[in-house]
């Protein structure tokens, strides 16, 4: 009896993370065919296939669900995985020269620029008119420029930064060059492949941080 309750159980928790997957999929395009204020809730639900009370049953607010449709992009899904679980961070780390950890840091996070860049700009403009998305955006924010000062202060530590750069400002250049905004520009608005976009980014990025 309670292997059969237990079996349920996870039958059910298999359905949950199913539909939560389809909604965060039909979400993540929705966001971007329709921006923020554009896309609303019960669309996301039409593309999913679902009623429209479960997607504010799962997210609560059309603000909450971009957070997550923006956590699932920088995971990915093979399976999710924090930037510093993977083996890119830890050659990173392990590299001998600063334009070596910089060099594998922009490879290593354009898979995730490619995933992640274009859902993340429509938070940007959404932070701009809400207060929800602001606060949002702010948390996101703020992860990513503690991600990058690692990296910084990782180059910093096996070699100088160029004269006059400090890591707080060595930091805003990083986030500039290798951030989404960049990224977007490059590859939507330039019309650049994505292999150009990284391999650029991993020869500027050393020529502008570094002596």
């Amino acid at each position: 009896m309670l292997l059969g309750v237990a079996q349920v159980k996870g039958k059910r928790r298999d359905k949950a993370e199913l539909t939560r997957q389809r909604l965060l999929k039909a979400a993540h395009q929705e966001f971007l065919d329709n921006g923020f204020h554009g896309a609303t809730m019960a669309a996301i639900a039409q593309r999913a296939g679902v009623a429209g009370q479960t997607v504010y049953f799962v997210f609560h607010t059309k603000a909450e669900l971009l957070s997550a449709v923006i956590d699932a992009a920088v995971l990915g899904d093979d399976p999710p995985t924090i930037p510093q679980d993977t083996d890119w961070w830890a050659a990173m780390n392990n590299a001998d020269t600063a334009e070596e950890v910089l060099r594998h840091f922009v490879r290593g996070a354009g898979p995730l620029l490619a995933r992640a860049a274009q859902i993340s700009e429509v938070l940007r403009a959404a932070a701009l008119a809400d207060p929800e998305a602001r606060a949002i955006f702010d948390r996101h924010d703020q992860l990513q420029v503690t991600g990058y000062r690692h990296v910084v202060d990782l180059a910093s530590s096996k070699g100088p930064l160029r004269p006059g750069l400090t890591p707080e400002t060595a930091t805003d250049l990083l986030l500039t060059l290798c951030g989404d905004s960049t990224y977007v520009q490059l590859t939507t608005e330039r019309g650049w492949t994505h292999e150009q976009a990284t391999a650029w980014l991993a020869d500027a990025t050393p020529n502008l941080l570094l002596p």
